[in-house]
């Protein structure tokens, strides 16, 4: 389950305000010998602290 929002990696500012997302498929090694796929789901948000000025960020 996604959080419902992040903290901007400048200022702090908590942000809920979704500007988009996308899909990642993370790399790692086999386990037990059989090819695993992850798809997670990454959030971009925009921070409305005036000091940013609606800067873009990621969630982690």
């Amino acid at each position: 389950m996604a959080a419902p929002g992040a903290s901007c990696p400048d200022c702090g500012t908590w942000s809920e305000r979704v500007h988009g997302s996308y899909l990642r498929y993370p790399s790692d090694l086999p386990s037990c010998g059989r090819p695993v796929t992850a798809a997670l789901r990454v959030h971009r948000f925009a921070c409305q602290a005036l000091v940013c000025q609606g800067r873009r960020f990621r969630q982690r």
